[in-house]
């Protein structure tokens, strides 16, 4: 009878094994970047009456989420500062230039989530590694779910976005020319906003 309990006893503590624990340890899906409809663009103020926009095109991007969530558990993304584009040559040619991006010693600037916590049921915050140039600095920057539908591949199609601010010369765009008048011709504080969209073969998420 004493054999019967203690094996008894040994398998109750075997179950959760087998139980909720074991199928939340399911690996993580990777998703499939639309990087024609994802964007990274920027508004910086001019002479601090107007301000300038421009764009950088995204050239990788991983996301990474738990299977039946559209919270990622990892975001990277690469972006191709060399093809940035403000609509204007002369600007461009600037931006590209040592004085700015330097774009010919680094063409591309580089994001790495260290963390990211669920906020709301739509909503999360990314914590992660911004490199500029040689310098790598950590933001933080809240990401709302626009949105998520049924993808023509048989999987779910979901919809990021999210606003930021950088202070430039943190990662050494320190331009600091002034007008005749004495008033900054560039900003010191970038606004970047970020529209991203990916597709998990998870079609689960249609409705959630």
């Amino acid at each position: 009878m004493r054999k019967t309990l203690i094996a008894a006893a040994f398998a109750a503590l075997a179950l959760p094994a087998f139980g909720p624990a074991a199928r939340a340890a399911e690996p993580a899906v990777t998703w499939t970047p639309d990087l024609v409809h994802s964007r990274a663009e920027f508004t910086v103020s001019h002479m601090v009456v107007s301000k300038v926009w421009g764009h950088i095109p995204i050239t990788q991007l991983t996301v990474v989420a738990p299977k039946g969530s559209v919270i990622p558990e990892r975001l990277e993304a690469t972006l191709n500062v060399a093809h940035e584009d403000t609509d204007n040559h002369d600007r461009d040619a600037d931006l590209r230039s040592a004085t700015y991006f330097d774009t010919a010693k680094y063409p591309t600037i580089t994001f790495k989530s260290t963390k990211i916590t669920q906020t709301g049921k739509d909503d999360f915050t990314v914590t992660g590694d911004l490199t500029i140039k040689d310098i790598t600095k950590p933001v933080s920057f809240p990401v709302h779910v626009e949105g998520r539908i049924p993808d023509e591949s048989g999987g779910t199609r979901v919809g990021y976005s999210s606003d930021l601010k950088i202070d430039r010369r943190d990662w050494h765009l320190v331009d600091q020319r002034l007008t005749p008048a004495g008033v900054l011709l560039v900003g010191y504080d970038v606004h970047i906003g970020l529209t991203v969209e990916a597709v998990t073969p998870d079609a689960s998420l249609h409705g959630k």
